[in-house]
């Protein structure tokens, strides 16, 4: 009875990883993925592209199709004054993942990361309850015109938690210069850290 006890309290206890940068998340999230990737994509077919793909996949799927995922990668801080973590990478990052779909991915990802200085996990458990208790909102607003999938990391490290928010679908779009993006992208047609 005494270790049941021990095992469900060892089952609760949440140690979310943490990371100093940005940067060290996105490695964490590069060894986690599989098929081609591609991160810092700064440029396709030659043209600049704002904001950067923190990290581009090219996965491969049946019948020789391909589905192009793009990654934002942000982190959540701590904020002294408000004794609380911030919500502006989170917003912020929706808002770039989101313009990642006008650069010809079919998917857009935002990854969350713990920052460093978050001192306990009871602040990390109240944020993703708040993300939970908005998850519906969040899926009326963004699933049903662009697709968007929110993960973040914890003590399964360096796998990704369960999405949030999962696409249902890809994004194909009608536009003639989003289309020709990704062509130019699934052709390797673009400036990459890895490149």
């Amino acid at each position: 009875m005494e270790y049941k006890q021990s095992n469900e309290v060892k089952q609760q206890t949440k140690n979310y990883i943490r990371f100093k940068a940005e940067e060290e998340l996105l490695k964490a999230v590069l060894h986690s993925l599989h098929d081609d990737v591609y991160p810092k994509v700064s440029a396709i077919g030659g043209k600049k592209i704002n904001p950067d793909i923190d990290i581009l996949q090219i996965e491969r799927l049946p019948q020789n199709q391909f589905r192009l995922v793009g990654y934002e990668i942000k982190l959540i801080k701590f904020d002294k004054r408000s004794r609380g973590l911030s919500w502006n990478n989170f917003y912020s990052g929706l808002g770039q993942a989101l313009l990642y779909l006008e650069n010809g991915v079919h998917r857009a990802c935002l990854v969350l990361g713990f920052h460093e200085n978050v001192p306990n996990d009871e602040l990390i458990d109240e944020f993703l309850g708040r993300l939970r208790n908005k998850k519906e909102l969040l899926k009326n607003l963004l699933d049903t015109t662009l697709l968007f999938m929110l993960k973040f990391y914890k003590e399964d490290y360096p796998n990704f938690a369960l999405p949030l928010i999962g696409a249902e679908d890809d994004l194909y779009s009608q536009d003639n210069e989003v289309e020709l993006l990704s062509n130019e992208l699934l052709q390797g047609k673009l400036l990459s850290t890895k490149s």
